[in-house]
């Protein structure tokens, strides 16, 4: 085991990326790939695992990973996407994202434009492919099937593409996700169902090991090869042959020895979070499975089966709270139950998918049930999700602690024992403690998300967010951060991907007590779906228009744009609220732009206001000279984001405010806080916090 540890740390050590692909990372690559799965949604467009066949720039190849995942820009339908199996060429480029440089770049495509298909879908792909529109054919037109289909296709076939996000959130919510992604509990699942068949049959053990070896290599190829079951099946294999072959290995050191392999050959799975999990629980089972049944005053079956879900969930807890922002103290009840459904799940999984590729009506029963499976799973990730906290992200010291605590209770040293339970009571009682409000009577903070707008609010003990940033998690992220864990409004200015991009994983993951919508955005189709998730949540809905005050929490704001039966839309129909905190004015604007600029000072609404939440990020289609004067603000804070895709704000508006004069704070530039007690004085925050005067200006 020792020599595995050594040669897993002289991977990390030894494996800096190509320098050539670091070349190419700067600008545009050529390549040809076959796209290996679905395309899944993300932010910009779509995304697929690939694998690669080349890269070249300049005309010259460089070393690449062997797979990759792909993006596609494309506000259109998977229908312009090349299928699953096609082999394509494009230009495009590689993007290393933040971290350690083993991660793995990825591939970014600008439009679909850009790709030329080489080849139609065929072999291992194709036959997956086929194997997906079998399920879609059994399924017909009955929603409930349908679901089930999906359901089946991402068990069996490791195609998750259909799958609705809100399915998938609520699972990994409740820590059950890992029942959607095919790997290790899949690969033995299947194996034990077909050995125990076989065993029952009265097959040999010695015949039925040939078998199920062979079964979990058919297996691991319809699923697609992905690296979580690559690994599994690979481990499966040397274990059922050296059973064979009357040689059984001691299960603790074989991990350890695959584990250091694996980083030896791929260094960028250790940065990977589902590498992570699976090895971490995987090692955590073998090592504290029987020892915690020992303890447990039940019949030895019945210990272990309590002892699994017990293990897996305390190995668990620090790498998804880290991972994921999440913890959920009913994961351990959760999986007790679904054990038995994952069974269910997976054998009638496999079963429909042969059934519908044979003669399409026979697998229609085994939707049925698992459409039955599926409603209690869901039932049970709805009370599990309910229930779960918000992880904030642990300090790169702290997070280092637990790492090396980890390891140490992975191995069979002396204390490996007390190492294990102090990991488990330290995340414990990192998500329990609490946290602290603001740092004055009130205060205005812009949440670390990468483009868009989030803004919290909080004074007279309330937490409004405004606005939710673009991507999914980084909001939420943000909170925990700050440990907020509820929040009195959530307020969206307007429907723009980067302003409500968020806003789901708020709604699921935190307890709200009103969403605020503008009343011209009711009929915006986006906002469909977070309308009907507040609803399932118990959340209040709240459509305000000009001329009405609204209570968020303990503040209050009056709501001075868009007008009632205004016949703007989009940015120019963005929420304006004045709120009222603790002495000081704070003006909201969302993504107001120089139409509605005009309108609003025409209107003669009172827009004096000490802070100005400068529209549009500061673009310069905003902040009018006649807007600005109007308001008159001292500070103007601009939600660039912190990696925006666009210069803000821009030279022009920067100017303008510095000459009226106000204190330009920019996000991009590090400066996201502003707090005050009473209205004369706030304070910027920084490692030295700097003192800004709020009075308002004496006349001449």
């Amino acid at each position: 085991m020792a020599c595995g540890v050594l040669v897993g740390a002289a991977a990390v050590a030894f494996s800096a990326p190509d320098p050539g692909l670091l070349r190419a990372g700067r600008g545009t690559v050529r390549f040809e790939v076959t796209v290996r799965d679905g395309w899944t949604p993300v932010a910009f467009g779509w995304r697929s695992r690939v694998r690669v066949h080349e890269v070249t720039v300049g005309g010259q190849p460089v070393r690449h990973p062997r797979e990759l995942s792909m993006t596609v820009g494309s506000a259109e339908g998977m229908a312009e996407l090349p299928r699953p199996g096609a082999r394509v060429s494009g230009l495009g480029e590689l993007r290393f994202l933040e971290g350690p440089p083993i991660r793995r770049p990825v591939l970014n495509v600008k439009s679909p434009q850009l790709l030329r298909q080489v080849r139609a879908s065929g072999g291992l792909d194709g036959a997956r492919d086929a194997g997906v529109a079998a399920l879609w054919a059994a399924a017909d037109v009955n929603p409930q099937r349908i679901r089930a289909a999906a359901l089946a296709a991402a068990l069996t076939l490791g195609r998750r593409e259909s799958l609705s996000e809100g399915e998938v959130s609520a699972l990994r919510s409740a820590g059950l996700a890992h029942l959607l992604a095919v790997s290790g509990l899949h690969v033995g699942l299947v194996a034990g169902l077909v050995w125990f068949g076989l065993r029952l049959g009265g097959v040999r053990p010695g015949l039925a090991r040939w078998v199920v070896l062979v079964v979990v290599g058919l297996f691991a190829l319809a699923a697609g090869m992905a690296p979580p079951v690559r690994r599994a099946a690979t481990g499966a294999v040397v274990y059922l042959a050296a059973r064979q072959l009357g040689r059984p290995l001691e299960a603790l050191p074989t991990v350890w020895g695959v584990v250091a392999l694996l980083a030896l050959l791929e260094p960028h799975v250790l940065v990977e979070p589902g590498f992570q999990l699976s090895a971490g629980v995987t090692l955590a089972l073998i090592r504290w499975t029987q020892p915690l049944a020992r303890h447990l005053p039940l019949p030895e079956g019945l210990a272990v089966f309590l002892a699994v879900p017990v293990v897996a969930q305390g190995a668990a807890l620090p790498l998804v709270g880290a991972h994921f922002g999440s913890a959920a103290p009913l994961a351990v009840l959760s999986n007790l139950v679904a054990a038995p459904l994952a069974v269910v799940l997976v054998a009638a999984s496999v079963a429909a998918l042969a059934a519908a590729l044979a003669w399409s009506s026979l697998a229609s029963p085994l939707l049925d049930l698992i459409t039955v499976a599926q409603r209690l799973l869901a039932g049970m990730a709805a009370i599990t999700e309910a229930a779960a906290r918000s992880f904030p992200p642990p300090p790169q010291w702290l997070a280092v602690f637990f790492l090396a605590l980890g390891f140490l209770a992975l191995t069979r040293v002396r204390r490996a024992s007390m190492a294990a339970g102090l990991v488990v009571l330290l995340a414990v009682g990192w998500v329990a403690a609490g946290g602290g409000g603001p740092a004055g009577e009130a205060e205005v903070r812009l949440l670390p998300v990468r483009e868009g707008m989030a803004m919290l609010l909080r004074g007279g003990g309330s937490n409004v967010l405004i606005d939710a940033g673009r991507h999914p998690q980084e909001a939420l992220r943000g909170l925990a951060v700050l440990r907020v864990r509820k929040l009195d409004a959530l307020v969206l200015t307007h429907a723009d991907e980067d302003h409500v991009g968020g806003a789901e994983a708020i709604l699921r993951r935190l307890p709200v007590g009103a969403l605020v919508l503008p009343r011209a955005a009711h009929d915006e189709p986006s906002l469909a779906p977070l309308r009907r998730l507040a609803r399932r949540r118990a959340v209040r809905e709240s459509w305000v228009e000009a001329g009405q005050g609204v209570r968020l929490g303990s503040l209050r704001a009056d709501v001075i744009w868009p007008p009632p039966g205004t016949s703007l839309r989009g940015n120019d129909a963005s929420l304006v609220l004045r709120v009222t905190m603790a002495g000081a004015t704070v003006l909201v604007t969302g993504d107001l732009e120089r139409l509605g600029e005009g309108r609003l000072v025409a209107s003669r609404a009172p827009l004096g206001a000490q802070v100005l939440q400068v529209p549009h990020h500061g673009s310069r289609t905003s902040s009018t000279p006649a807007f600005l004067a109007a308001v008159s603000p001292r500070v103007a804070l601009v939600p660039t984001g912190e990696r925006p895709r666009w210069s803000y704000p821009n030279p022009d508006v920067a100017a303008r405010l510095r000459a009226m004069p106000a204190l330009l704070l920019a996000q991009r530039d590090g400066h996201h806080c502003l707090w005050w007690s009473g209205g004369d004085a706030a304070w910027v925050g920084a490692r030295q916090p700097v003192r800004v005067h709020l009075a308002p200006r004496r006349a001449p």
